[in-house]
């Protein structure tokens, strides 16, 4: 009756030895061309070796190993000097290329040189790289557990970056073969480019607590308070008010700033109550390309 013997290959990696593992479980490597499979030699004394792949027998190395060089089922039959047998198979997976990956935009620019977005046109990055969890890095450090995705949008990023000014992405991912960086990195500057400015149509500059001036809001949502007069990045602001008859009543240079009116003529007594015209004229894209643009349109102006 002949023994089964009980013999753990040693997986070499790059001539490094990775963990012992049993030769008759399936198992994945990441492959190199030095990938090869080799047992102790304290196994292979005096032993006859037989490597099949994928049911053809295969050569092997001198010392009994052999190189791993394709995915397939492999098996080994080794008969030693006293007829104990041991045979078997197993799978073999390997990843080679398909984890050299790059990370790139959502849009077709290069990514040789530096590039220019609008923040109006959801700049994202992302990987081919899809059924592995994502380690985003902004300007070198690692971001948030959350953003472990394939894709990262540069609006999440608005509390890490700044407008007008270089921040460079890239990315790890995480598979068998442990961590992968990625190729490359994405050195990108964003502008909001549109700026996009809504008018109230009503004030009330009574001296209570609650809108005592009439100016733009920016139209971004879930904005903090002290964000909203400094997302959008315009300037040279001018304001002119007139009576629905055509009056003029006041001018604002604000400059940097939102324009805003109290409800005072240019001599500085209150106007009446009523319908008032307004003119705002205003550039927006100031860093790349600057644009002017004008707004009009009327508020009504209550004091009760």
């Amino acid at each position: 009756m002949k023994k089964v013997l009980s013999i753990i290959c040693i997986l070499l990696v790059n001539t490094f030895a990775a963990q012992g593992q049993n030769w008759f479980s399936d198992f994945h490597i990441c492959e190199t061309k030095d990938t090869t499979i080799a047992f102790p030699s304290i196994a292979i004394t005096d032993s006859v070796f037989t490597w099949m792949f994928n049911d053809e027998s295969i050569s092997y190395n001198a010392d009994s190993s052999v190189t791993i060089d394709t995915e397939g089922v492999y098996s080994l039959e080794i008969i030693n000097i006293g007829e104990d047998t041991l045979s078997g198979s197993f799978s073999l997976t390997s990843d080679l290329v398909e984890y050299d990956f790059v990370v790139f935009l959502n849009t077709e620019q290069s990514l040789d040189t530096v590039v220019n977005m609008c923040l109006e046109d959801n700049p994202a990055l992302g990987t081919s790289q899809s059924d592995f969890t994502h380690f985003w890095y902004l300007d070198g450090f690692l971001l948030d557990d959350s953003l472990s995705q394939n894709s990262l949008s540069v609006e999440a990023m608005l509390e890490e970056i700044e407008f007008n000014q270089e921040h460079y992405y890239t990315a790890e991912i995480e598979n068998a073969c442990g961590i992968v960086a990625a190729k490359n990195e994405v050195t990108l500057i964003v502008n909001e480019c549109h700026c996009a400015l809504n008018m109230p149509d009503v004030f009330t500059p009574n001296g209570d607590e609650f809108n005592n001036t009439f100016k733009p809001y920016n139209d971004h949502e879930d904005l903090a308070a002290e964000d909203i007069e400094v997302m959008c990045k315009s300037t040279d602001f001018r304001m002119e008010v007139f009576s629905q008859w055509g009056r003029h009543m006041a001018t604002v240079n604000s400059d940097n700033n939102y324009p805003s009116w109290d409800g005072l003529n240019k001599r500085g007594k209150e106007v009446a109550e009523g319908v008032y015209f307004y003119r705002i004229m205003y550039k927006v894209n100031i860093y790349t390309l600057p644009i002017e643009k004008e707004i009009t349109g009327f508020v009504h102006l209550y004091r009760d």
